[in-house]
């Protein structure tokens, strides 16, 4: 009697939910990212999103003495902005007949894990690019072994800038993770209200930053940000009808879609993850102290680049 081989007992969901979590556990970066508006795109109503951006209003005041006198009536005006999805993120493998019947023994370890770490690269390094994407802000004094007082600078400029206390982040590259470390500056990261899965990743208290470190931005690179700086969408592809195999899934805060199929002009298999991904920094609306009746739009994020000279 012939041994059956083992993709003949892949389960697309099981496969997929694997998959999901692994992804969740591995993704840091990406997890800082709000992710309030991904559950608008799709079913219809295309690649691009208008997000909503609340009216600010700045109250009036008058003395009592000028009672029966008219009003400084507002005009209630929000915003909006364009979030799209702009790229598919996918790793395609194939797998010969001569694999799948005398080298593959564990399809997790030796197929699914791999192609999952290079998705999570890419993401990741989608989220960072974004990052990077903003302009520096110059003129933030730096100094090595005493890398906090950076900290507490910006954190100064985002909360004039209306940030709250809470949720506010800071992402660094590893010479100024380091700078950090000798400092003695990260405080105990299960004090942190980080995630769990941030935690993980050796995630710090820095002058009310929650801090993390990424070998993806430069090693004198430092983003700091409010929760609402940056979003993220993640939607899983549809499965086509000509897969012979194949899931499209949301778990975990996290959705991709699995495909296997059969070439038959090269005999091998074909193993497919994908996932659908946009991500942008959005600007808000902030009272401007300058201006007793003006606004101006700020992105709540700071990139700051340690190396380059304050004037």
């Amino acid at each position: 009697m012939a041994t059956a081989t083992p993709h003949e007992f892949l389960i697309p969901e099981q496969v997929l939910r694997t998959a999901l979590g692994l992804i969740r556990d591995d993704l840091f970066i990406a997890a800082t990212f709000n992710r309030d508006y991904e559950s608008d795109f799709g079913g219809g109503k295309g690649a691009s999103v208008n997000v909503r951006i609340p009216a600010v209003l700045k109250a009036r005041r008058r003395t009592l003495a000028e009672a029966g006198t008219p009003i400084v009536v507002d005009k209630l005006k929000e915003s909006t902005v364009a979030v799209k999805m702009t790229h598919m993120i996918y790793s395609a493998v194939d797998l010969t007949d001569e694999q799948m019947t005398f080298s593959i023994e564990d399809f997790t370890r030796q197929v699914t894990a791999p192609q999952l770490v290079a998705m999570v690269e890419d993401i990741e390094n989608f989220c960072v690019e974004t990052m990077q994407a903003l302009p520096e802000s110059v003129g933030i004094a730096y100094d090595p072994a005493a890398p906090e007082l950076t900290f507490t600078r910006a954190r100064k400029t985002l909360r004039d800038l209306g940030l709250p206390a809470d949720g506010l982040w800071a992402a660094c590259g590893t010479g100024v993770y380091a700078n950090l470390v000798d400092a003695k500056a990260i405080s105990d990261a299960s004090q942190s209200g980080s995630t769990e899965a941030l935690r993980n990743a050796g995630v710090g208290k820095v002058r009310g930053f929650n801090t993390v470190e990424s070998n993806r931005l430069d090693d004198d690179e430092i983003v700091f940000y409010g929760r609402d700086a940056f979003t993220l969408a993640i939607r899983a592809p549809k499965v086509p009808a000509g897969a012979a195999k194949g899931e499209s899934r949301s778990e975990n805060g996290f959705a991709m879609r699995w495909v296997q199929d059969y070439d038959s002009n090269i005999l091998a298999d074909r193993s497919i993850f994908s996932t659908f991904i946009g991500a942008q920094a959005l600007k808000y609306p902030r009272l401007d102290k300058n201006d007793p009746d003006g606004f101006t739009e700020i992105v709540p994020a700071l990139r700051v680049k340690t190396g380059t000279p304050v004037a």
